[in-house]
């Protein structure tokens, strides 16, 4: 993937680093190329199970501000020539130039109304949007392991997600589009499915929903030590 094919680039500065271990959900050790060492944000609440494996190189988000907590962010590591995004942080940017840029066929006659609006007491969609059939709510969800081709979520315990599908199933069948967008940040998923190994409870909510109605889009980006390739649609194994 050459710079001109960068559908969008990683903020900057960004500074090579080695994976060393994920001591904690939301820490990760790394190393710089000088060998010294620091504790990195790690922007994904998932296990990322497979995905993380000691000596690997990464890349890491500079903030610049000393003061931060943790200066660094955590932003994508290469597995077996792969690189995979961590940054759960940077799915609705790229999912919000996808909507602006049409390139959601299912999703291309609505703009953007609102992001981040309430549907129930604490719970909110990610994006509300509105268009001539009406209103639409999608609910973006970062998947990163891929099992023999096959994208899958969630990779853990998730109550909060399990929560943000059931309020969105209440809405569809309030007679509402809803939609969930799964977003792979890998070039190596052939497709998607909800899988029951890490959350039975979020696999049962899912039939539920996709019966209740609930449109399911499995959306895939190439990574690169640049940035993220165009977004190319994924069949869904339901």
């Amino acid at each position: 993937m050459s710079n001109d094919e960068i559908f969008m680039p990683f903020p900057k500065p960004q500074l090579n680093a080695t994976f060393l271990r994920r001591p904690q959900r939301f820490l990760a050790e790394m190393a710089f190329p000088d060998g010294t060492q620091t504790v990195a944000y790690c922007a994904n609440p998932g296990s990322l199970n497979g995905c993380l494996q000691p000596g690997s190189p990464a890349l890491l988000w500079d903030s610049g501000d000393p003061k931060r907590k943790r200066r660094y962010t955590l932003r994508a590591v290469e597995l077996e020539g792969v690189w995979v995004g961590t940054d759960t942080h940077l799915a609705n940017r790229l999912v919000g130039q996808a909507l602006l840029q049409r390139l959601i066929a299912s999703l291309d006659s609505y703009e953007i109304l609102e992001r981040e609006i309430r549907v129930e007491e604490g719970h909110r969609a990610d994006f509300l949007l509105t268009g001539i059939e009406g209103a639409c709510y999608v609910e973006v969800k970062s998947a990163t392991v891929v099992e023999k081709g096959v994208a899958r979520f969630p990779d853990s315990i998730t109550p909060r997600g399990l929560k943000h599908l059931e309020s969105l199933t209440r809405k569809a069948e309030e007679g509402h589009r809803v939609v969930f967008l799964y977003l792979i940040q890998r070039g190596d998923a052939e497709s998607f499915a909800v899988s029951d190994t890490y959350y039975p409870a979020y696999a049962t909510a899912f039939n539920k929903a996709v019966a209740a109605g609930v449109e399911v889009i499995a959306l895939s980006v190439t990574v690169n030590t640049e940035g993220f390739g165009r977004p190319r649609i994924l069949p869904v194994n339901f």
